[in-house]
């Protein structure tokens, strides 16, 4: 008696996974018009018709992905979070998020979730794929015991990372350009006449605190500007260490620079309401400028001169990004252009 021909046989002569045969069986409208041709064809060739049953069985996917966040209060990672949440349900998934809280290091650190420990759950709760927002993967030092787990769920998962990418290790990456959109605001200030420019913000041990201060400084020797001799005060991501930089700064003994760039809007907040408590104003003693937007920065007083990542655009991209991993097929993603905003504050 002939073999009844099975999913995993369509799979394999369709060259694509069970969960692609999955998806067109069920009219998946995530499955491109090649593929679905492709499976189409040998479906038929085999006259190949499922049972409810077998329905059932190859149908065990959950139709969720987690997202992996190291600080969902960050307005960077919860505007992000809003957008891939949107752009899952229009593609009929959902998302289960697991918050580290490793994105302040100053955090209590029984507050500290390892995400090793997260990869493994993920891994023991079958979910279809992982999209990791920030975290260890951020920083220069990366822990041996986070690496070993993320080379776990790339065996065993889709994972897409927004964020650096690493040598050696087999995932999809969408990297925001850190250069261009600090190389803008830099520009923006010197066009407006100011020379003596300090930055603050960030952490010496984080990945992308390093692109940007590089853009900073080569942007300053461009323009002839001793970058080598430029304040850089590296606190952290929040208010309170934009907060905190002003204080280092003028405890320094240096003369007040013209104008800062803080490394996002938060950063620019702080620094903003210590200069008001220290007698000064922003913009007419020194202006503020940031390098990355957070919604509700135009609300501020005065308005942010600052740079819009589009994070809703990229919210859009990391899920179809993910829809093509889903269906064994190459990600293909455009470039998304930072755009400058200017405000009040500079």
């Amino acid at each position: 008696m002939k073999k009844n021909l099975t999913i995993k046989d369509i799979a394999e002569l369709a060259n694509v996974s069970i969960a692609t045969v999955s998806r067109v069986l069920n009219n998946n409208s995530w499955v491109s018009d090649k593929t679905r041709e492709k499976v189409q064809k040998v479906i038929d060739d085999h006259n190949f018709s499922p049972n409810l049953m077998a329905r059932s069985m190859i149908s065990r996917k959950s139709m969720t992905l987690a997202v992996v966040v190291s600080d969902i209060t960050s307005p960077y990672f919860a505007t992000l979070v809003e957008q891939i949440e949107k752009s899952c349900l229009q593609a009929g998934y959902k998302i289960v998020l697991f918050d580290t809280q490793s994105a302040n290091k100053r955090t209590d650190s029984s507050q500290v979730i390892a995400e090793d420990q997260i990869f493994s759950s993920i891994i023991d709760s079958q979910l279809d794929g992982v999209i990791i927002l920030g975290g260890n993967i951020d920083y220069l030092k990366i822990p041996e015991g986070y690496l070993d787990g993320l080379q776990k769920l790339i065996t065993t998962l889709p994972v897409i990372v927004v964020g650096r990418k690493l040598a050696h290790y087999d995932y999809t990456c969408l990297q925001r350009d850190q250069v261009n959109c600090v190389k803008m605001v830099t520009k923006y200030l010197l066009e407006k006449g100011h020379r003596d420019i300090a930055f603050i913000g960030g952490s010496p041990g984080v990945y992308m605190t390093g692109q940007r201060v590089s853009a900073f400084r080569d942007t300053l020797r461009q323009a002839e500007i001793d970058a080598d001799n430029a304040h850089i005060i590296e606190t952290n991501f929040y208010s309170q260490h934009g907060y905190e930089a002003i204080s280092r700064l003028l405890k320094s003994g240096r003369a007040l620079p013209q104008a800062l760039l803080a490394i996002n809007d938060r950063v620019a907040m702080g620094a903003i309401r210590a200069l008001k408590d220290n007698g000064l104003n922003v913009p007419n003693d020194i202006a503020v400028a940031s390098c990355e937007y957070f919604p509700g920065s135009e609300y501020y007083i005065p308005r942010l001169t600052t740079i819009d990542h589009q994070n809703n655009v990229l919210g859009q991209q990391v899920i179809r990004q993910m829809m093509t991993l889903l269906q064994d097929m190459l990600p293909d993603a455009s470039e998304i252009v930072p755009q400058l905003i200017t405000g009040e504050s500079a």
